[in-house]
């Protein structure tokens, strides 16, 4: 049996985060997970892509991750641009409403950032990695064995860092609150007509939102549309030409004709979040703990900021703590819970309030979101807490 300080559950990008900033802190830790390949860069760009903000970019910074990505692959956007499909109420974002803003975000690849993250993980000495699942967990006085069948690992803290289907969350018994959307995404990149300008968009639609977000050639778009079943399962089965002409049509055209296309991933939308984010000597974090509509593009970001938080917690308390760990536990719980909770619903009222076409409530919202447009101050907070910049932040990354 080997022995450490705190095992990390999951090697993606959340797992990977905490595990560095918990390094970083003098702890030694583990990184369990069962994959050990590397990841797959899609030709010419990935379909998996994040749009990170400015809070996210400060941490990726702090651990020197953010030097050791390929910076010629990454699209900063400047500027966003939100729609209503029904009726044309529009809002502009941009980044001047903050002064000295730069970018309101940062369009990232997932091979790109996970190659990064790895690769900074691989140089630390106070990390090593176990592959293998967990499949039981033993509880002790002082730590708990984790058994990873046939291997054991003994740990005092125990992150689970895998995924919205974690089996870590379902081992320790952590009921998880679940609600199908009922629509699917469809993911794709875009060549269009007119060059996007480093400017994100976004058109709600009834049936979900569409988003196109630059990527670095100047007319190459990352595209999210979300849809029903039964649309998504046309979109899998039609011609390029086809998707391209009911693309260029749903988006009215914004840069003109979408006149190529990758090839199209499409997964069903879910909503999770788990009744509790600890139990034990666990704590969950990322996907594991919540996930929520992507319209927002806040999934990673506010997994990072749950790693940064327990990160911060446990390095500021005596050593001696992580023998029994489970207060810090509550506390990191009881800090991240009400902001992702928050991001969670806002995510869900607005997949709902765009979705309804009753002509006086498609008035109303048309009016509240020209009346909005205007409203500099309120737009300027708004661009705040999209770029991570509001709520309760851990003090790494306050000084934004």
């Amino acid at each position: 049996m080997t022995s450490t300080e705190i095992a990390v559950v999951g090697g993606g990008l959340v797992g990977l985060t905490a595990a560095l900033l918990l390094s970083d802190a003098g702890f030694s830790v583990v990184i369990i997970d069962p994959v050990t390949a590397l990841p797959v860069r899609d030709d010419p760009y990935d379909l998996r892509t994040y749009a990170l903000t400015s809070t996210s970019r400060q941490i990726f910074s702090n651990l020197g991750v953010w030097s050791a990505l390929d910076h010629g692959r990454i699209a900063p956007f400047s500027d966003m641009q939100v729609w209503d499909g029904a009726r044309g109420g529009e809002l502009t974002f941009p980044a001047d409403l903050i002064p000295g803003t730069l970018a309101l975000g940062y369009i990232v690849e997932h091979s790109n950032l996970l190659n990064a993250v790895q690769q900074v993980v691989q140089a630390q000495s106070r990390i090593s990695g176990l592959g293998g699942q967990v499949t039981a967990i033993t509880e002790g006085r002082e730590s708990s064995t984790i058994h990873l069948g046939g291997r054991e690992l003994r740990a005092k803290l125990i992150l689970g860092c895998d995924g919205g289907d974690s089996p870590l969350r379902r081992l320790c018994g952590i009921a998880c609150v679940e609600h199908d959307y009922a629509q699917h995404a469809v993911v794709a990149n875009v060549t269009t007509v007119i060059e996007h300008a480093n400017v994100a968009r976004q058109r709600f639609l009834a049936e979900g939102p569409l988003a196109f977000l630059p990527l670095p050639p100047a007319d190459l778009s990352s595209v999210v549309w979300t849809m029903s079943a039964e649309y998504a399962a046309w979109v899998q089965r039609c011609s390029d030409d086809e998707f391209c002409a009911a693309l260029s049509a749903a988006f009215e055209n914004r840069l003109g004709a979408v006149t190529a296309t990758s090839r199209r991933l499409i997964f069903p939308l879910r909503r999770r979040h788990a009744a509790d984010y600890s139990r034990g000597r666990v704590a969950l974090l990322g996907d594991a703990a919540h996930v929520i509509h992507p319209l927002a593009g806040q999934g990673l970001n506010l997994g990072l900021r749950d790693a940064v938080t327990i990160a911060e917690l446990v390095g500021a308390a005596p050593r001696a703590s992580l023998n029994h760990p489970q207060t810090l536990l509550r506390r990191y719980a009881r800090t991240r819970r009400g902001e992702n909770l928050a991001m969670l619903l806002l995510t869900d009222q607005l997949n709902r309030i765009f979705a309804v076409r009753a002509p006086w409530f498609t008035w109303l919202r048309h009016t509240g979101l020209v009346g909005l447009n205007h409203l500099q101050g309120i737009k300027a907070e708004l661009v705040a807490h999209a770029m991570g910049r509001r709520g309760e932040l851990p003090p790494s990354v306050r000084d934004l």
